[in-house]
């Protein structure tokens, strides 16, 4: 080849015999496409193009070879003979070896007996006053059954008469025949309790934010958040994998030099355009404190961002009519782009929801991957978040928070520790507000495990005195920043202002028995 290239006499003298090649092939080809209608002309332009152009034919036609060559060719394989061969020896040698992991990894006596033994057995239906399994009746500050109405008979016969009609399930997702008339009536409720010109239910609640999130955030989008938001807000983040910038608890200083630093760096690098939101918490489960919604309304129209507010332990708790943070602070809701909440907590049933306008709840139709591939939420457990929502939004609702809130404070007044206290309320923003209580120990330094110890036997000691609450658990392997080890109170309507009073005496008492010992 590089003989004919070097010498144009020999690629003039190739180019004609090919030339002839093509030429003697092409009558033959000729005479036996005269049959066919077209062909002549077909051919006669192919003709024209070798005659004017023959490099190029013969450019085109050795890579249409080297493709047909490169496409039929088999893939790289390993002849047997390169292979490493085992002998039967090493085989057995190699199974022998192979230890399987857990499935679930095992845990040492200590945290064995701290996570799983001091947990108490329940009798019966859990409320205000709960049975446990040696029969012994607690007051329970355990859950959040903030109003009291979880056990409320009329939810129960409601969710009874859903089970005779409808089933305990739908057994497919919204979009697959999973919709029942009961969950458009719970969406239209809902958007006219907040205000909203669209709802949308989810079945799970831990599943909503966790949703909702990437259902609107994706690679390159950019998500603000709070670095103690609840473990749902921190998978959504995650499972959106957009760039998630953390800002110090509840700090509105640290957030404002967050997103100033983050307009410094588009102008200097003239970054695109992306979709930004913020996302926090109404009341954060974490520490038990409201947000500061008016700073972070101020600064999100500032700074050009959209605002996701979890309310799963607000609704139905702040406000004068249990409509959430944006009620009790007097913000108009049209100012939150997104707003969940859980169904679990005040409305003791389960599921998710998520309000806003009309194209952002249509949105989620298609794009929120609980909403498209989990079953719709049972019809019972959605005819009990009616009867929860009816009652909240009336006369006897309005009663029941405002019990709650004089509950809240007597329990404050009177767990406020003094001077020789060894332990200490969790405050921030408006905790005051909050019916959610975080009790640590004032001594920080101690190894965690040592820290969580004593505040079990501060649990098993108020249980012990008719009181029942519990430790704040988290998922120290995946959680980002693991809040201070506590207690946590929850302070319900259920019980009377006498029940809680004599609650709080019990729970100081226990923590000065168990930490002056």
């Amino acid at each position: 080849m590089d003989e004919i290239i070097q010498n144009p006499a020999k690629l003039n003298e190739t180019i004609t015999y090919l030339i002839n090649y093509f030429q003697k092939y092409a009558v033959i080809i000729t005479e036996y496409s005269k049959k066919i209608p077209y062909t002549m002309s077909f051919l006669n332009y192919i003709f024209n193009i070798v005659k004017d152009n023959p490099l190029r034919i013969l450019l085109e036609v050795c890579l249409v070879i080297f493709l047909i060559v490169y496409i039929r060719k088999d893939r790289y394989k390993v002849s047997n003979e390169l292979r490493n061969q085992l002998t039967e020896k090493e085989i057995e040698e190699l199974i022998e070896e192979w230890e399987p992991e857990e499935l679930v990894p095992d845990i040492s006596d200590e945290v064995r007996e701290l996570e799983l033994n001091s947990v108490p057995t329940v009798k019966g239906i859990v409320g205000p006053k709960t049975v446990l399994a040696d029969g012994t009746t607690v007051s329970n500050l355990a859950s959040y059954n903030f109003l009291g109405i979880i056990n409320d008979k009329r939810l129960l016969e409601k969710a009874i008469a859903g089970v005779n009609k409808y089933g305990v399930g739908t057994c497919g997702p919204p979009g697959f025949y999973g919709t029942l008339d009961v969950h458009m009536d719970l969406e239209k409720k809902l958007a006219k309790f907040y205000g909203t010109p669209g709802a949308l239910i989810y079945a799970q609640g831990f599943s909503t934010i966790s949703s909702v999130i990437p259902a609107f955030l994706k690679r390159g989008d950019l998500l603000i958040c709070d670095e103690l938001c609840n473990f749902a807000i921190q998978k959504g983040a995650q499972i959106s994998r957009s760039n998630v910038k953390f800002f110090k608890h509840n700090d509105m200083n640290d957030l404002e030099e967050v997103l100033k630093s983050i307009r410094e760096h588009d102008k200097k690098k003239g970054s695109k355009i992306t979709r930004r939101f913020i996302v926090t918490e109404a009341i954060f489960n974490n520490t038990g404190e409201l947000c500061d919604l008016e700073k972070i309304v101020e600064l999100k129209y500032k700074y050009k961002y959209r605002l996701i507010l979890d309310e799963s332990l607000s609704f139905g708790v702040l406000g004068k009519t249990g409509r959430g943070i944006t009620e009790h602070l007097g913000i108009p809701i049209d100012k939150i782009e997104i707003i969940v909440g859980s169904m679990a907590n005040t409305m003791g049933a389960a599921g998710g929801y998520c309000v806003s306008n009309a194209e952002i709840v249509e949105h989620q139709v298609l794009n929120g991957l609980a909403y498209c591939f989990s079953a719709s939420l049972p019809a019972p457990l959605t005819l009990a978040s009616i009867g929860a929502l009816s009652i909240i939004d009336s006369k006897e609702g309005i009663k029941y928070i405002k019990e709650l809130q004089e509950n809240n404070k007597a329990f404050r007044e009177i767990i406020k520790p003094g001077k020789k206290e060894k332990y200490q309320v969790v405050q921030g923003f408006k905790s005051e507000d909050s019916p959610i209580i975080h009790l640590t120990l004032k001594n920080t330094n101690m190894p965690r495990l040592e820290q969580e110890k004593l505040l079990q036997k501060v649990v098993d000691e108020a249980i012990k005195e008719g009181v029942l609450i519990s430790r704040a658990k988290f998922v120290l392997a995946q959680e980002r920043n693991i809040p201070n080890s506590s207690i946590v109170v929850n302070i319900t309507a259920g019980l009377s202002k006498a029940e809680i009073e004599k609650a709080a005496v019990v729970i100081k008492d226990s923590f000065r028995k168990v930490l002056n010992n």
